[in-house]
């Protein structure tokens, strides 16, 4: 290292300074400065993807993010009641502003048949539960001109203080106008998780989205992840969840939903932990019955649904159906729970087909909002540091030059 000697006199006599500008001291400082800038940048980066991984980890949590095998198929509903003042099977419970699912307090419904009127029992609707990968839309028009709701696929419309309800779910949230992927369970050894973002109540000539998450990905108050428990032996099942209300009437209320049954799989779909050929076995109920079989390719099942692509519309029918072979085209066909058991191998039509199972983001996805912020964030903080280098510059030069 070299320095330039200077000799001057200052207030206390003479000063013997040593100059290091255009030394080679200089270059180095400048270089260290550097190195420390950059490790100090890295370091604000590092913090800013731990700020959004944690925010993420936190969404997670509060929205429940599905994991697992995934359930193709219907949940029959076993019909709610209330022996004894306990309520089984499905039913709904609100729970008010403020409360909780465990200890309430709790809306009474003047119109329940229970005992302890916090409990609305539910029954199964025409598709005999609720069916993932595909929806279940309301009716056009979906009230009746007393404001009583017509959807009943899910469950049957019932009284709740003088009027009608009922659930659906649909590609475009009647309440919010989003779109809402089809619900999505899944199974993790005997656990159940999934997304019911387009699950709603049609009540009073309103619509009250019930899903959790909500359409948006958010899981505003006292809103809940899926959960339940399966057995893949028997296919019965427990699913539960609850859905903060936003706007209208019952703003901040909640609703509990408890839905017990057994699941049946989609035509096609192997039920979970269950070995599955390269085919899928659909039958004729009354090729079933007779013992033989049938040149029609035919699935049993209380309604059927079908869509191009997206697997986003849906029709109705009473009896069996057909498949639909054509390249493109994707069948869901809800069984119900009556015709869950294998008919015998001599009546069994093998039938290849393709199923379209939608998990619609069971997980939470970071807002745009806070993925800006945190590049903001972090932005700020390097420009930060670079001007206060440029700073320390300036007050280095102004003091050299006195």
């Amino acid at each position: 290292m070299r320095g330039d000697v200077v000799h001057g006199t200052g207030s206390h006599g003479n000063v013997a300074q040593i100059d290091w500008r255009g030394s080679e001291m200089e270059p180095r400082a400048r270089t260290g400065r550097k190195a420390v800038i950059i490790a100090l940048a890295v370091a604000a980066l590092v913090a800013a993807g731990q700020l959004f991984e944690v925010a993420s980890w936190f969404g997670d949590s509060r929205a429940g993010a599905a994991t697992g095998t995934p359930l193709a198929g219907t949940f029959t509903v076993t019909g709610g009641s209330c022996s004894g003042g306990t309520a089984s099977g499905t039913y709904l419970r609100m729970v008010l502003s403020g409360g909780s699912n465990s200890a309430g307090p709790f809306f009474s419904n003047s119109d329940s048949s229970c005992s302890d009127q916090t409990y609305t029992p539910l029954a199964p609707g025409t598709d005999g539960g609720l069916v993932t990968g595909s929806y279940q839309a309301e009716p056009s028009p979906a009230f009746d001109s007393s404001g009583n709701s017509l959807a009943d696929r899910i469950t049957k419309p019932v009284d709740f203080e003088g009027v009608a309800f009922s659930t659906s779910t649909n590609p475009t949230d009647p309440q919010t106008g989003l779109s809402a992927p089809a619900p999505s369970i899944f199974v993790s050894g005997s656990t159940l998780s999934g997304s019911v973002q387009s699950f709603g109540v049609t009540w009073n000539n309103q619509q009250f989205n019930q899903g959790s998450p909500k359409p948006d990905g958010s899981a505003p108050g006292n809103t809940s992840p899926v959960t339940g428990t399966y057995n893949a032996s028997t296919g019965a099942y427990t699913l539960q969840w609850s859905s903060q209300v936003v706007g209208g009437p019952f703003n901040g209320f909640s609703a509990f939903w408890n839905l017990t049954g057994r699941f049946v799989p989609a035509s096609g779909a192997a039920p979970s932990g269950a070995s599955s050929g390269s085919g899928s076995a659909a039958t004729s109920s009354g090729a079933a019955a007779a013992g033989s079989s049938s040149s029609s390719h035919a699935t049993t099942g209380s309604s059927s649904s079908s869509s191009s692509g997206s697997g986003s519309g849906s029709g109705v029918g009473s009896g069996a159906s057909a498949v639909a072979g054509a390249a493109g085209t994707t069948t869901t066909t809800p069984v119900s729970a009556a015709s869950a058991a294998p008919a015998p191998a001599s009546s069994t039509h093998t039938v290849l087909s393709s199923h379209t199972i939608t998990s619609g983001g069971g997980g939470w996805s970071a807002p745009t909002w806070l993925v800006v912020l945190v590049g903001v964030l972090a932005l700020l903080g390097v420009l930060g540091m670079l001007w206060s280098e440029r700073s320390l510059r300036r007050l280095r030069a102004a003091t050299v030059s006195r």
